[in-house]
Order: structure tokens, then sequence, then C-alpha cells
């Protein structure tokens, strides 16, 4: 476990460094450290699975994992890049937001193969219909957040859903093991900290007036908080 510790270590020295430039303005050198921020917790996860080795079936729970986090720092540069180059930022925000509903979707195929018990079909059931039942209430309660979706309305319905789908699906697995499994347990508490983060970048990205520093400082720290732990949970597969 001592590289995925030294490399979240340094992940969150690269994340302190990065946000320090990023509340001062966007850059290319931002992106290019907000990358190596990402990098680090796709290094957490493979350290992980090397030095843990795993047997065939959470060999393959870590590789929807690690595709996971992979479509996530191809998002996070995306994202970024539509700061850095406004002109373009249209493309590169339905980028972002395409890749991060391919890795929740990942996130989600890794859950269910590896913790769903087969003849508990409500474990899957309710974390649908409450993944269905959030993407309602994102779409209604545009005026009551003060945001304006515009154009990106249809992205933002794809995405709500599957954005709360994690959570769902971890959350419903922890209660059928009784929150007694550890990297499900970790997955759980991360996957709240990334929803928690989706819900300010609502607010950055189609609001006014919340891209103050604060809200750049609390996104990104949750964000890569729930990355990162996404990862580490992985050391945990074996115990």
């Amino acid at each position: 476990m001592l590289f995925p510790i030294i490399f979240t270590a340094l992940g969150m020295v690269m994340l302190a460094v990065f946000q320090h430039f990023r509340i001062k303005g966007c850059s290319p050198w931002t992106t290019v450290l907000k990358s190596f921020t990402s990098l680090g917790f796709m290094c957490v996860a493979v350290c992980a699975l090397a030095a843990n080795g795993f047997g065939r079936e959470d060999a393959r729970y870590c590789a929807f994992v690690i595709l996971g986090l992979l479509f996530g720092l191809l998002g996070d540069i995306w994202l970024d890049l539509k700061f850095t180059h406004p002109e373009s930022g249209i493309p590169y925000t339905y980028a972002g937001f395409m890749v991060f509903l391919f890795g929740h979707l990942v996130y989600d195929a890794g859950l269910i193969t590896r913790f769903y018990v087969k003849g508990h079909p409500m474990y899957i059931i309710v974390p649908v219909l409450i993944s269905a039942a959030f993407c309602v209430v994102v779409l209604l309660t545009e005026d009551l957040m003060k945001v304006k979706y515009g154009k990106f309305k249809g992205i933002v319905a794809a995405y709500s859903p599957v954005v709360i789908s994690i959570s769902a699906f971890s959350g419903s697995f922890a209660i059928l093991y009784s929150f007694k499994c550890i990297p499900l347990d970790v997955f759980f508490i991360a996957s709240i900290l990334f929803l928690f983060s989706d819900l300010i970048l609502n607010g950055t990205y189609f609001g006014d007036g919340k891209n103050r520093p604060v809200d750049i400082i609390v996104n990104h720290t949750s964000y890569y908080l729930a990355q990162y732990a996404i990862a580490f949970s992985l050391c945990f597969l074996s115990r």
C-alpha cells in the first residue's frame, strides 16, 4: 500500500499547486497542472492492482474502475480547456460531459458485476428509480437553482441520472453487505463527494456569480478527494 499512499500524497500537493494558480485565472499551465493532478489517481489505482494482483473477479472490477478513472482524466482536461480556449468552449463542454457520462456508466458496470448478489433485484431497481427521479428534479428545478442550461439542457438531462447512479448503486450494495465491505463503503463515500462536486459545478457552469475562488476550491477539492478515494478503495479488495 506504500505506493498508493505516496501517489495520493503527491496528488494532494499537485492539487494545491493547481488550485493556487487556477483561482488566479485559466491558462495552458493550469490545464497541465490539472492533468498531472488527475494522472495521480490513475497511478494510485494501477499501483493498487500491481501490488495486490487479485483474483479474476477482482481484476475485472479493477479494470472497470481504472477505465472509469481514465474517462475522468480525459474529462478533467477537456473541461479545463473550455476555460483556456473559450472560443471552443461548446465542443470541449460536450466532450467533457460525455466522457464523464461514460466513466460513470463504467463505474456502474463494475459495481454491478462485482457486488450484486443474484436474487436481490430490488438492489438494482431502486437505484435506477432514484437516478431517474434525480434527472426529473434537476430539470424541473432550473429556476429554483438559478441556473440556465440553454443549449446544454439535453446533455444535462442525459448526465444527471448517471452522476447520481454511482451513489445509488454503491449505497444500495453497501446496504446489501451491511456496510461491512470496506472497498464498497469507501466507494460510496467517494460517490457522495463526487455528487457534491458536480452540484457545485452545476452552478459554476450554468449560474451567474458562482465561479468565485471558494466555489473553485470546494469543487476541485471534493472532486479529487472522490476520485482518489475511488482509486484507493482498490487497495482494500483483498482485505
